[in-house]
């Protein structure tokens, strides 16, 4: 049996063969090498920590909002169309008089083809919105956050849209204003939309007032060691 077992360890032996004497004596080396640049790689890869916040963006200067109670019988400029301030956007009766409705600033002019004669009429008919003015953003955050937020207060924010209507769209603002405290331990703050990003919001929600967005708010930007030993 015995002898049997060795012709068997005989024959294993030479089918794995012996590994390379470079290789054990170097094993140990390139073992320790191998951790020693992953430390390093680790001390020196940085890896911030993000917070998202929920933000509201919206113009600068507001609408015009012509409401149903206006009695407008006519508009007199095309959905879609620019209108320069100071032009007749609508007409409308009162008391049998006609009035002419002037644009106060120039804009676009929007309103559904149909909205006159659909016999339920909604409340807002039309609305004018302004072509010139920049784009703000609001938004409440905690007072555990609020020193981050107040501490970057000169940094530039990453803004993204809820809706988006262009894949990876990405805007960007700085914080203008922040507090007071809130009952709810919570603090509003409000920032300006940068004006390259204004472009951006203009081109893809022509005709949007309010849009909801995150804010990226990066709390601490250590390198991956310090997080594992933290």
């Amino acid at each position: 049996m015995d002898k049997i077992e060795h012709v068997y360890s005989a024959e294993i032996k030479e089918i794995v063969g012996e590994p390379p004497k470079w290789l054990l004596k170097s094993g140990g080396g390139s073992l320790l090498l191998l951790l020693l640049l992953l430390g390093a790689l680790s001390a020196f890869t940085r890896y911030p920590d993000k917070k998202t916040i929920t933000v509201k963006i919206y113009r600068e200067q507001n609408a015009l909002i012509l409401l149903k109670s206006l009695n407008v019988r006519q508009f007199l400029k095309t959905s879609g169309g620019q209108v320069k301030k100071g032009e007749a956007i609508a007409l409308a009766v009162h008391g049998g008089v006609k009035q002419i409705i002037t644009a106060p600033f120039t804009g676009k002019l929007f309103y559904d083809d149909d909205v006159l004669t659909n016999a339920v009429k909604k409340d807002t008919l039309a609305m004018l919105v302004p072509s010139k003015g920049g784009f703000k953003f609001k938004g409440e955050i905690s007072t555990e956050y609020a020193r981050l937020l107040n501490d970057a207060k000169s940094s530039v924010f990453k803004i993204t849209p809820n809706n988006q209507v262009d894949k990876d769209l990405e805007l960007y603002g700085k914080l203008t204003a922040l507090g007071p405290l809130k009952t709810n331990n919570m603090l509003d703050f409000t920032g300006t939309i940068a004006p390259g990003s204004g472009i951006i919001l203009d081109q893809n929600y022509v005709a949007i007032l309010n849009l909801d967005a995150r804010l990226t708010l990066v709390l601490d930007n250590k390198t991956i060691l310090s997080r594992i030993l933290h």
